[in-house]
C-alpha cells in the first residue's frame, strides 16, 4: 500500500517552526526535470513535553491482507519478520476506535496495512465514520472500486479518497503485479464523473518515485491533474523506512528533526492492538512494538500510557539504535518548503512528497 498523502495531524506548525541549519548547500527541486533551487526549509518537530491530549489522527488497519503483490511493497517482499497472521478489523473494534476519534475530534485513516475494500465492512466502516462527524479518509488501489462501490459512496460520504496508480500502463504492469491497468483507470474515471455533480469527495492520485523519469512524471501529471483534486508524487521506502528511490527533492541534511510522529498520531491493528507508527506495522507481533489492544483499555489511556511514553523518550534522545526508527527516513516528510501557486496550481512541498493542487476544482471538502 503507498503510503498516504502527508499529514501533520493535529501539529501546531505555527508554534513549533524551528529555524536552524537543517541542510547544506543548494536545495533542488527535480520532480520534472526542472532542477528549482529552494529556499532552507523550515522544519517542524514536536514540543517534547507538551502531548496533546489526543492525537490529531489515528490510522485503522481494517485489514492486512491485499489483491496486490507489488514490488515494492514493504509488507509482501523478502520480509521473513513479518510473521502476522492476515486478519480482518470486526465492527466491534472499529465501533470502539471511531467513537473514541469522534469524541476527540480526531480524523481517521480507513486504512493502514493492505487494501481496504479487502474488508467486506469497509463501507459500513465509512458509513459509521460519517454518521459520527468524524473526517476520514482511505487509499486504495482501486481495483475493487467497482461501479457499484461508487454508486454508493457518493450517496454519503464526505472524505478523501487517494488512488495509487504509480505511472503509466507499462510502469503499472511493471511494479503493481495482480492489477489490470484498465480496470484500475476505469474505476477510477467513473468515481469521478459520478462524483463531480455534488462532490462530496476530495480524489487524490499517487506516484511512487520507483526510477520513472522527469518526462514520465510530467506526463503522469499531465493525465491526471485536470481530473482529481490533487496529484502527489513520493519518495519510496524500504521495510526500516529508508529512503531507497532517488529523491526528487535533492538536498544535503545537516541535521535529523526529532520525529513528530509519537506526538501526533498511533495506529490500530486489525485486532485492536495499538502501535506507533506504519513503520511498525509489520513488526506489529513484536512485544516492543505494541503500546496496548483497544479491548483492553481506551486510546487515550494508551496514548498516555507508559509504553508510550517511553518509546517518545527514546525518540526525543535520539536512542534509536537497534530500534526500527534508527534507518527511517520519513521525518524527511517535516522539511517543508513555501507553496507556489501559477496558473489555476497550488505547488507543496517537504521533503518526501510534492503535491500538485488542482484549485480550479474549488475549495476541497477535505483532505
Amino acid at each position: 500500500m503507498a503510503t498516504a498523502h502527508p499529514r501533520q495531524g493535529g501539529v501546531d506548525m505555527e508554534k513549533i517552526v524551528e529555524k536552524e541549519a537543517w541542510t547544506e548547500g543548494p536545495i533542488l527541486d527535480d520532480t520534472l526535470g526542472k532542477k528549482i533551487e529552494l529556499p532552507a526549509p523550515l522544519v517542524a518537530g514536536p514540543e517534547v513535553d507538551a502531548l496533546p491530549d489526543f492525537p490529531g489522527y489515528i490510522a485503522l488497519e481494517v485489514t492486512n491482507a491485499c489483491n496486490f503483490e507489488c514490488t515494492h511493497c514493504n509488507y509482501r517482499h523478502g520480509l521473513a519478520h513479518y510473521t502476522r497472521p492476515r486478519g480482518f478489523m470486526n465492527p466491534d473494534t472499529a465501533e470502539k476506535a471511531l467513537k473514541e476519534a469522534a469524541a476527540h475530534g480526531a480524523d481517521v485513516l480507513m486504512n493502514y496495512d493492505g487494501e481496504p475494500l479487502m474488508n467486506k465492512r469497509h463501507m459500513e466502516y465509512l458509513r459509521l465514520a460519517q454518521s459520527l462527524g468524524v473526517k476520514s479518509y482511505f487509499n486504495t488501489n482501486g481495483s475493487l472500486f467497482n461501479h457499484k462501490y461508487a454508486d454508493e459512496l457518493v450517496t454519503f460520504y464526505k472524505g478523501s479518497v487517494f488512488f495509487s496508480v504509480d505511472g503509466s500502463k507499462e510502469w503499472f504492469e511493471k511494479i503493481r503485479l495482480g492489477g489490470k491497468y484498465e480496470q484500475v483507470v476505469s474505476n477510477i474515471e467513473y468515481f469521478m464523473k459520478v462524483n463531480e455533480a455534488g462532490r462530496p469527495m476530495t480524489i487524490g492520485i499517487s506516484l511512487c518515485n520507483l526510477g520513472q523519469s522527469a518526462e514520465e512524471r510530467q506526463a503522469f501529471l499531465d493525465r491526471w491533474l485536470p481530473l482529481a483534486h490533487y496529484v502527489s508524487m513520493g519518495e519510496v521506502n524500504d521495510k526500516f523506512g529508508t529512503m531507497i528511490s532517488s529523491p526528487m527533492t535533492k538536498m544535503k541534511v545537516a541535521k535529523r528533526p526529532i520525529c513528530w510522529v509519537p506526538w501526533s498520531t498511533l495506529g490500530v491493528c486489525h485486532n485492536g492492538d495499538v502501535i506507533p507508527c506504519s513503520i511498525y506495522i509489520t513488526r506489529a507481533n513484536t512485544a516492543n512494538a505494541i503500546f496496548g489492544n483497544i479491548h483492553e483499555a481506551s486510546l487515550k489511556e494508551i496514548w498516555h500510557g507508559d509504553a508510550f511514553w517511553k518509546f517518545r523518550k527514546m525518540v526525543a534522545e535520539e536512542r534509536y539504535k537497534d530500534s526500527y526508527c534508527d534507518k527511517c527516513d520519513r521525518w524527511r516528510s517535516q522539511f517543508t518548503f513555501p507553496d507556489v501557486t501559477k496558473d489555476g496550481v497550488k505547488i507543496t512541498r517537504n521533503g518526501f512528497w510534492t503535491t500538485f493542487h488542482n484549485m480550479r476544482k474549488g475549495k476541497l471538502n477535505f483532505r
